[in-house]
């Protein structure tokens, strides 16, 4: 018996977390308090040590029943698999069965217990990119109450010198590459159709080109009447008219607080999304070109998207747009894009839950990645691993996506100690979190919400098992061990 629990401590001490690394910091005494009263009943019943063993392990359950019934302690299961190892330890020690092994195998179970997850912020104190990332206090009363601590959100002045974008530059306007209808009076020679050039301008036959891009058609109208008498082609302004037939797709340069930035081409269609008689028609619908389809094809606003002062620059001068109504998907004025446009949109610095849902500027879904195998797989056939990137709506939060990788649930014996990681890139900064929550914790702390952090686009969430489902397995490991140590030692 000295020699196991010398063996135990050595082993332990091994450990790189140190010998409390159970997570029960009276576990060796638990161990040696019951080993130690099992030794002594066997001296008094010589030759019943299984007996013995079962119940002085009886004895220990009664204690723990008792603790749950009373104030301010709870039923340990910590406790009961400490009693068992030193039972266990005596037990077959007295057996003449590898009892150093036995203890060993529960030693080394205890080496492997994981390290809370490391993060280059500092997650567990401010919460990282989101609030609720932050650690959950060491607080034993999950009903209890705690007052939330979330950053509110302070305006950023930098841009506020900005003018607004009037209403009246948002209007349909002409962009390189639309495609119009020109008819000069009589004129078969001019009168034709026109797609405005590279350089934003539109070429008619003798006359020089005449800037397009940027204007209304009304505009446009009235500097090619006015262009066909000051260059001599006409004493008297005819009768011109400019409609428009198909507006083009347009590039659009997209920075900031979106989740995808870069540049993008939207009202993007190809000859079959439109039926002949639209094809025909003269005219086209705007709505494809608007600041919304931009910010849309750029995956959506982060939430730490500064609405109110979303910046749209053109050829040199920007305006400030004020999407919060959109943000709210109330009705807004939604400005017309042009080829080479620039939208800005700054960064609060601070997660704001109101854009972590789906609206008409933020996401519909997103996509996350899920595990929860029991044991790893060696193949991707086995372990389903297409199947385990799952497209979820844009708000989900993590306890809501546990209960749909059946985390959460099941025999409470051995299900209620699993704990989940969630492993998520904080947009702002590159850089990659993981985020530790014990599941029934989470489950039944009153202030759930404060800790459980909305999913963002592609995360990735993997399930652990409890402790106990661990001593189960350790449990078949010493089976495996002990069961060819007996043959051989039988047959020696």
């Amino acid at each position: 018996m000295p020699l196991a629990l010398f063996s135990a401590v050595l082993i332990l001490s091994l450990c790189p977390q140190g010998i409390f690394n159970l997570g029960v910091p009276d576990w060796l005494g638990h161990m040696v308090a019951y080993g130690t009263l099992t030794m002594m009943a066997m001296r008094r019943l010589d030759g019943r040590a299984v007996d013995v063993g079962i119940a002085v392990f009886a004895i220990g359950v009664l204690i723990e029943l008792a603790q749950g019934l009373t104030p301010d302690r709870s039923v340990s299961l910590d406790d009961l698999i400490s009693n068992a190892v030193g039972i266990g330890a005596v037990v077959l020690h007295a057996m003449h069965r590898a009892s150093v092994v036995f203890v060993g195998v529960f030693a080394l179970a205890g080496c492997a217990t994981m390290e809370t997850p490391r993060n280059e912020a500092p997650v567990s104190e401010t919460g990282g990119y989101q609030q609720t990332q932050r650690a959950i206090p060491e607080d034993e009363d999950y009903t209890r109450p705690v007052a939330a601590s979330l950053t509110t959100c302070t305006p950023n002045r930098e841009y506020d010198s900005v003018p607004l974008m009037p209403e009246a530059m948002g209007e349909p306007v002409i962009s390189r590459g639309d495609l119009l209808r020109i008819v000069v009076g009589d004129d078969p020679l001019m009168s034709d159709d026109y797609e405005i050039e590279r350089d934003g301008m539109v070429r008619l036959p003798r006359l020089d080109p005449i800037p397009a891009h940027g204007v209304e058609a009304s505009a446009l109208t009235r500097t090619i009447e006015a262009a066909l008498v000051s260059q001599n082609l006409y004493r008297a302004a005819p009768s011109v008219g400019v409609r428009v037939i198909e507006r083009a797709s347009v590039r659009i340069q997209v920075s900031g607080a979106v989740f995808e930035p870069g540049t993008t081409e939207i009202a993007i269609r190809s000859a079959e999304s439109r039926d002949p008689v639209r094809q025909a028609a003269i005219g086209d619908p705007t709505h494809a070109r608007g600041l919304v389809t931009a910010i849309q094809s750029a995956a959506g606003l982060r939430p730490d998207a500064d609405t109110q002062r979303v910046l749209l620059r053109r050829d040199g001068q920007t305006w400030r747009l004020d999407l919060r109504p959109a943000a709210l998907s109330k009705p807004f004025h939604d400005p017309m894009l042009l080829a080479g446009d620039e939208i800005v949109v700054p960064s609060l610095g601070c997660f704001q839950p109101g854009l972590a849902k789906p609206t008409t500027v933020t996401r519909k879904g997103i996509k996350v990645h899920l595990s929860n195998l029991i044991n790893p797989t060696r193949g991707n056939a086995q372990s389903a691993i297409d199947d385990d990137v799952r497209e979820i709506k844009y708000g989900t939060k993590l306890l809501q996506a546990l209960v749909r990788m059946n985390c959460v649930g099941g025999t409470g014996t051995t299900n209620a100690d699993r704990f989940a990681v969630l492993i998520s890139r904080n947009p702002a900064t590159d850089r990659t979190e993981v985020i530790e929550r014990r599941i029934e914790a989470l489950v039944r702390r009153s202030d759930r919400d404060n800790h459980d952090p909305v999913l963002m686009p592609g995360d990735a969430i993997a399930c652990y098992d409890s402790r106990v489902t661990n001593a189960r397995d350790v449990a078949k490991s010493i089976i495996e061990v002990i069961s060819p140590s007996s043959l051989l030692l039988g047959g020696i």
